[in-house]
Formats: structure tokens, C-alpha cells, sequence
């Protein structure tokens, strides 16, 4: 019996040496083991944010203008009449044109009736003997004739007018400036403008007309109204594109017989040059990525996704066309597939051509 305790004894004393022995083991296996797996975890040169899809950087935005057409005319046409003048569309008027109507009357200024949509320039008249009336709109759909009418229906006064069909005009009442006389020869003031490349467009109104071409423009009508020793109110019109920016030049056209005139100088615009977008920037870091994700907020608005930008070596793109006076912000990320980097954004960026 005292054997088989005495063999107890000695078993749990091997039992508590071996688990002293395990606590004294166990932290350098643990060390083991950690090194093993710090080993296949390391980051050593911040590898993970290299492995990142990294976006572009110092997106820029310039501007650049294409542009528009220059002002041309389209025809003209003309007419008389008592009391009032119907106006034929000049041949081959279309949707968009800008119509330029000249309405000159023997008697002082009268607030004349005229069709719907057409707005008055300006209105010159000469002691009561001879008035003129300019008035412009923008051409519709199958445009009808225009008729002005003096205010008194049963008038015997006695109208001349010519209108005209211009393409490539800005939508806007044209400067406008006048002068008076009394001799055998009208001419045309001079009006100062800041735009290039326009049109000014020289009218010519006068009693006991008619009156002879303008030297230095391109003729584009001349009429008369009355006959025998009925007054007459002649007209004439003429055009020519002017450089400027600057003074524009007057020009003058004869009659056989001194009397009063109006003449009157308009100066047509052209419609506004196109902008677009430039946009550059220094190229992303991820070799990887397959180009970039263009983004274009115009305003307050919704970011509108643009056509994508192949190519990570890419550097630069235009964006267009756009609205003058329009606010745009550009946002610029790298891409990958159905990666995106996060985006990079350029200043706001309003146009003005």
C-alpha cells in the first residue's frame, strides 16, 4: 500500500514539473509564431496605400472660344403704300433669321402699328416732313409678310419700307444711332462697338426722294412711294462688315432734289463665339489604372458623368461646347474597371467668349 502511494506521489510531481516546464516554453513558441505571421503582413514602404487606385492631381481649367460664323445677308424686299406698307419675307427666309424692317412715312413720329413680335429699334423724324422707323425680330417657322400701319387707318400719308433677312445676328435689339438734315445728300452717323466683326447696316430716308446707291456699302434696296408733284419718300439701304472693335464708318447717298432726311446707322452683332474647357493635369500614380472618370456640375446642379478618358498617361482633354455666363466645376478621378479613385475638383469655371 505505502508503494502504491509513494507512486502517486512521484506522478503528480512529474505532471507539475512538466507544466512548469510548458508556462517556462510557451513564450518563445508564441514568439515563434508571431514572427512567422508578422513576417507575411509586413507594409513595409507603406505598400497597402501604394496598392491603392491614387487619383490625378492639379486639375486646371483654361478657355478657349471657336469662332462663330460672320453676319451675312440673307435678301431683302421691299414696299409702298398709303397708310400703311406691307412687307414681303425676303427669298429663302428661314427659322432663326434676324429680320431688320425700315419704315419710313411722309409725317412726324407716329406710334405705328405693327405685327406681332416685331420690336421697334429706334425712330428718327426731320421737322414732321419725314419719319423712320426701324424694328427687328427673329424670323419663325414659315415667317409671313410684315404690314405697318399708321395709327389713323383713313391717313393719306405715304410709306416706304424694305425689310431685310440676316444670318448669323445676335438675337438682341442692335445698337442704333441717327441724324437729320436738309440737303441733296443723307449720311449715316458713326456708332462706337466693342464686338468685332459686324454689320452695319446704313438706312436712308428722305422726302422728294428717290435716292442713289451708298458709295463705300453694298447696296441692299432702294424705293419710292408718290409721283408728279405728290410728295415723295424715297429709301435706300446698304451694308457693309465692319472690323472693329471701334467708330464704324458713315456713308452717304444722293438724291436730284435738296430736301429733308433721316439717316440712320444699326450695327448687327455676331452671335456669340462657342466656349469649351480645357483641362490638364499632372497624370496619376497608379500605373495600373486604365484612365480617368471625368465628372461636369453645371451650376448648383447634379454631376454629370462625360465621356470617359482612356489611358493613364493621359494629361490632358477639352469639354464642350458650353454656355457662356454658365458656371461648370470639373471633378477628375483615376479609374480601373469599376474602380475609382477619390476625384480631384478644378475651381468653378465660367466661360466668356
Amino acid at each position: 500500500m505505502r508503494a502504491r502511494r509513494g507512486t502517486r506521489r512521484g506522478l503528480r510531481a512529474l505532471a507539475a514539473g512538466l507544466a512548469a516546464l510548458a508556462l517556462v516554453l510557451a513564450p518563445a513558441a508564441l514568439d515563434g509564431t508571431r514572427a512567422a505571421f508578422s513576417a507575411t503582413t509586413s507594409n513595409v514602404g507603406d505598400e497597402l496605400a501604394t496598392r491603392q487606385l491614387q487619383p490625378p492631381s492639379g486639375l486646371t481649367v483654361t478657355q478657349s472660344c471657336a469662332a462663330a460664323p460672320a453676319v451675312t445677308r440673307r435678301a431683302s424686299s421691299t414696299g409702298t403704300g398709303t397708310a400703311s406698307v406691307a412687307l414681303p419675307m425676303p427669298a429663302g427666309t428661314t427659322a432663326g433669321d434676324f429680320l431688320l424692317a425700315h419704315v419710313a412715312y411722309h409725317d412726324g413720329v407716329q406710334t405705328l402699328t405693327a405685327p406681332s413680335g416685331w420690336a421697334l429699334v429706334g425712330q428718327s423724324t426731320n421737322s414732321g416732313s419725314v419719319t423712320s422707323a426701324v424694328f427687328w425680330k427673329v424670323a419663325a417657322t414659315g415667317e409671313p409678310g410684315a404690314v405697318f400701319r399708321h395709327p389713323n387707318s383713313g391717313s393719306a400719308v405715304l410709306f416706304a419700307g424694305g425689310v431685310t433677312a440676316f444670318r448669323g445676328v445676335r438675337p438682341v435689339t442692335p445698337p442704333f444711332a441717327d441724324a437729320v438734315g436738309s440737303s441733296f445728300t443723307a449720311t449715316t452717323p458713326s456708332v462706337g462697338t466693342s464686338n468685332a466683326g459686324v454689320q452695319v447696316v446704313h438706312l436712308f430716308s428722305k422726302t422728294q426722294g428717290p435716292l442713289d446707291p451708298a458709295p463705300g456699302a453694298t447696296d441692299f434696296y432702294g424705293d419710292a412711294t408718290g409721283s408728279g408733284d405728290t410728295v415723295h419718300v424715297g429709301i435706300r439701304a446698304a451694308g457693309e462688315t465692319f472690323a472693329g472693335p471701334g467708330s464704324t464708318p458713315t456713308r452717304s447717298a444722293t438724291a436730284a432734289t435738296s430736301s429733308r432726311w433721316v439717316a440712320q446707322a444699326v450695327v448687327l452683332e455676331r452671335v456669340a463665339d462657342t466656349p469649351s474647357a480645357n483641362l490638364s493635369w499632372t497624370k496619376s500614380s497608379s500605373s495600373w489604372a486604365d484612365g480617368y472618370e471625368l465628372t461636369r456640375q453645371v451650376g448648383g446642379g447634379g454631376q454629370v458623368t462625360q465621356p470617359a478618358v482612356p489611358g493613364v498617361a493621359t494629361q490632358a482633354v477639352t469639354n464642350g461646347p458650353l454656355v457662356n455666363g454658365t458656371s461648370y466645376t470639373f471633378r477628375l478621378s483615376a479609374s480601373r474597371g469599376t474602380w475609382r479613385s477619390s476625384a480631384v475638383a478644378a475651381a468653378p469655371f465660367t466661360p466668356n467668349c
